[in-house]
Parts: C-alpha cells; sequence; structure tokens
C-alpha cells in the first residue's frame, strides 16, 4: 500500500443483455394491451349463473318454498342478433319482514358484488341489481307481505 490508498480494479460489463430483456418485457406488455379484450361470458354461461344466483339467494333469505315461474334456458331473441335469457321465481315465508327486498339485495351485494341499478322507492316494494361482470340483472319485488319475486334476465348479448 502506498501513500495514495488501496487501489482497485474495475471490471467492465455489459448492459446488452439487461436491455435485451426489458426490450422484451416492454414489447410482451404493449403487444397484451393490444389483445382483444374478453367478451365476457355467453348467454347460456351468464344464463346459468342467473339461475344459480337466485337459487341460492332464495335458500340464503330461507324461504319456505320457491317455485320457479320461468325456467329459462331458452335463447330470446333481442337486438340486432342478439339473445339473452331469463330465469324468475316465486317464494313464500312464514316470516313477515319489512326489509325483506334489503335483506335480498344486500345478500346479492355481498355475496356477489351486485350493485343497485333500479333503487327501492317508497310504495313501490321493487328493486334491480346488476353484475356487469356476469352480464346479469335481477328484480326483486314483494308483492304481498309473505311472498317475494326475483326475475332476472342477462343482457343482451350477441349470437357467437
Amino acid at each position: 500500500m502506498g501513500a495514495a490508498g488501496p487501489t482497485f480494479e474495475t471490471e467492465t460489463i455489459s448492459m446488452a443483455p439487461v436491455w435485451r430483456c426489458a426490450t422484451a418485457a416492454a414489447l410482451v406488455a404493449v403487444l397484451g394491451g393490444c389483445s382483444t379484450p374478453d367478451p365476457g361470458p355467453t348467454a347460456e354461461q351468464a344464463g346459468r349463473t342467473l339461475q344459480q344466483h337466485i337459487t341460492e339467494l332464495m335458500k340464503m333469505v330461507d324461504a319456505d318454498e320457491t317455485v320457479v315461474t320461468d325456467p329459462g334456458g331458452k335463447d330470446v331473441p333481442c337486438g340486432t342478433d342478439g339473445v339473452k335469457r331469463t330465469y324468475a321465481v316465486k317464494s313464500t315465508f312464514a316470516r313477515f319482514d319489512d326489509n325483506l327486498i334489503a335483506e335480498m339485495a344486500g345478500r346479492l351485494g355481498m355475496t356477489w358484488a351486485y350493485e343497485v341499478h333500479d333503487p327501492y322507492k317508497p310504495g313501490l316494494p321493487r328493486t334491480t341489481l346488476k353484475l356487469a361482470s356476469s352480464r346479469t340483472s335481477i328484480t326483486l319485488e314483494t308483492p304481498s307481505d309473505h311472498e317475494a319475486v326475483a326475475k332476472g334476465e342477462t343482457d343482451c348479448i350477441p349470437r357467437g
């Protein structure tokens, strides 16, 4: 060691491989963003989801009896070359509950993230909720003190 202190040797490292990897990663990200977006569920898939959600909802709110009033399962023409699916039930309850619609709407929101589309209005015991990711809407109504109806439909989905 001299008076100037220790000396260190330096080594030159090529950055070319790093730049190649960074360029490849950026290219993948750009091309991935240009791909076609997810078209979402088909009418058949959305119809099955609708049936499952309505059936499970009525179990969650302890319906005494549930009768299927619209079995769905058929393509209903809509729009320009589109179809939708429907499904509906009517349930009876031994209990009287002023908050039944609120309870059902809350369960749809908490369980599957449905959002209120047409809110409940005083004097009109009905509300509609939508779940955009599954292309479904469910309308809840209470025609009498011990009855609830859940009517669902999918969005108008292009055939294909």
